[in-house]
């Protein structure tokens, strides 16, 4: 197995994190495409204020030119949070939206990353999230990109069931899942079970990376400073990684690592460690016997 294998935004961004309210990172971005290159890695991720900084700096023309010349074939783009609301948190949204839609399209990216909120105390009734994201849906399908919505346990979405109703509800091609093991194994879902409950058809991503079952703060904060390498948690990526290859999943894996640990190393060194043990778990996958999905 030689999965094609993405650094999502944050673990290639350095000493940077979701927390915090300046979400760029601190490694200027030819320095990250290169490290990123020399790890072995097939895919970047950007998040959307390393996006803006790009585009008013060299445009994204060079932006994907550079990344292609390095060798990097994916672009992957995020986050989008907000689509729900209304007043000025859904002002504040459809800019980013406009914006994420516009980097997709120049970047060529396979999807827009979409979350469901962040610590979010009230609750949204499922039917308004539904209607709010097939109009959604509705409109990625205009700019031409897809849509990766990702429940989170401390979201309006909090399983990925929930999430699945969502975007079951529109017949958009762009409509679809983000499959995250953390967000998954986090609140129980066995990985079995994860892959046979949710249809193939309705994927648009999938993210691999490990964490532990306990929750000493909150769910939020053991998202952003807890999450582990594949192979040193309690998640199981082997068999995540073998339900999804059973299940008939065929693209690129995200690696999602977002740990204070992650942060306190040498962007490079954390690139690595994250890459060498992804492919560890993928080669213990091949090991695995296959799944009844």
């Amino acid at each position: 197995m030689k999965p094609q294998l993405i650094a999502s935004c944050w673990t290639s961004a350095g000493d940077a994190a979701p927390d915090r309210d300046d979400l760029s990172s601190p490694v200027a971005i030819d320095e990250r495409i290169a490290l990123v290159a020399e790890t072995g890695w097939a895919g970047i991720g950007l998040v959307h204020a390393d996006l803006i900084k790009a585009r008013d700096t060299i445009g994204y023309e060079e932006l994907r030119r550079r990344i292609h010349a390095a060798g990097i074939e994916i672009i992957e783009v995020e986050f989008l949070n907000g689509w729900w609301a209304t007043g000025a948190e859904r002002q504040e949204s459809d800019a980013v939206r406009a914006d994420l839609f516009a980097a997709a399209q120049a970047l060529g990216s396979p999807h827009i990353k979409v979350g469901a909120g962040e610590g979010t105390n009230g609750v949204v009734p499922i039917a308004h999230m539904t209607s709010a994201f097939t109009d959604l849906a509705a409109e990625a399908e205009a700019h031409g990109v897809k849509l990766a919505l990702e429940a989170t346990p401390f979201s309006h979405l909090k399983t990925i069931y929930d999430a699945l109703e969502v975007v079951s509800h529109s017949d958009s091609p762009s409509a679809g899942l983000m499959v995250d093991i953390w967000h998954t194994a986090k609140i129980g879902i066995p990985n079995d079970e994860l892959w046979r409950n949710i249809p193939l058809s309705k994927v648009n991503a999938v993210e691999v990376d490990d964490g532990f079952i306990d929750t000493p703060i909150d769910l939020f904060d053991d998202s952003t400073n807890r999450r582990a390498y594949c192979g040193e948690g309690e998640f199981d990526p082997a068999s995540f990684i073998r339900g999804a290859i059973d299940a008939g999943w065929t693209g690129a894996y995200g690696v999602e690592i977002i740990s204070a640990e992650h942060r306190s190393l040498p962007v490079k060194e954390g690139l690595q460690r994250a890459f060498d043990t992804t492919i560890a778990a993928f080669e213990q996958a091949a090991r695995l016997a296959p799944s009844t999905n």
